[in-house]
């Protein structure tokens, strides 16, 4: 018998507390009622800022990780304490996402009608432009090039379609099965930032789980890495990981999964070029470094990117 909430939501909070603040009054207004709420806090130690428990409901739990220990390890300290409980499933979402009062309840009754389905997700709008899509399934491609499908498009022009099973869900609006969960573990937490969640998909596909995209449930996503051109933190991530997620479930040789890297690079360095071209060179090392860290299996956080970058 359950004794308590069906649904844990875990937020992972880093910095920028009103986005969390956000989020968690969408989710208020919830048609799921029967949900326990965790938020963790990222934030590092010395960072100044208010205290969560000040800003949020009381019903909100709050776990401090105590520093910035990346995305994955902060959603495994909320799902841990998710596990806790008798809840059957768990909901991984963005701090810097919005959701509508059904996105939640579509996601359980997508699960409940596909039981083989260990991971759903939602369609994800544009939060600055609420009716383009970011994200309407996840793709893979080549030696583990990934791309979201009918990123860009005008949302209304995209019919919801049926549920489908996808290659991966994004981290932004994940939910999924406690048997899942018992079955392949916790997130990979090797990556810090990127990634963690494609290869949790592939890991579940692996073990027999379905990963399914419920179309009709929708969240919309202010991202703030999105800006005139990437973050060092993004460029160096990104390219890193996505070597080491290539090498753990692909076979090609690194120079290949280097070459499939290589129009994503470009694309990156031609946002600098326009935008901040002073800062070119410091993103060339950039990613050498990402490159280099790649082939080595260097993993987890890195605290010299930006000043790599602004030299």
């Amino acid at each position: 018998m359950r004794i308590g909430p069906r649904v844990a939501t875990v937020v992972v909070n880093y910095r920028h507390y009103d986005d969390t603040v956000r989020c968690l009054t969408s989710l208020q207004a919830s048609d799921t009622a029967d949900q326990r709420v965790i938020v963790v806090d990222n934030t590092e130690r010395e960072h100044h800022g208010p205290d969560l428990t000040d800003l949020l409901d009381p019903a909100v739990e709050v776990v401090s990780a105590g520093d910035n220990v990346g995305f994955a390890a902060g959603c495994n300290i909320g799902i841990r304490a998710a596990l806790t409980s008798s809840a059957e499933f768990v909901w991984l979402l963005n701090p810097d996402a919005v959701v509508s009062a059904e996105t939640l309840t579509r996601l359980l009754r997508t699960a409940e009608e596909h039981p083989d389905a260990g991971i759903v997700g939602s369609r994800i709008l544009d939060g600055g432009h609420p009716a383009r899509i970011l994200f309407n399934g996840g793709v893979i491609k080549g030696h583990g090039s990934t791309y979201h499908a009918d990123a860009g498009v005008f949302d209304p022009s995209v019919p919801d379609g049926s549920v489908r099973d996808v290659d991966y869900v994004t981290g932004a609006c994940f939910l999924i099965r406690r048997e899942t969960l018992r079955q392949i573990g916790l997130l990979s937490e090797d990556y810090f930032l990127y990634y963690e969640e494609t290869d949790y998909c592939l890991r579940a596909q692996q073990a027999g789980w379905r990963t399914v995209l419920a179309p009709y449930s929708r969240v919309w996503h202010y991202k703030r890495s999105a800006g005139r051109y990437p973050p060092p933190y993004y460029v160096y991530y990104m390219c890193r990981n996505r070597m080491h997620f290539s090498k753990r479930f692909f076979t090609a040789p690194l120079s290949e999964i280097e070459s499939e890297l290589e129009a994503f690079v470009t694309c990156w360095l031609r946002q600098v070029d326009t935008h901040a071209p002073q800062l070119r060179g410091g993103y060339e090392k950039l990613v050498e470094l990402a490159l280099a860290d790649g082939r080595d299996g260097r993993l987890g956080r890195r605290d010299d990117i930006d000043a790599l970058v602004s030299g």
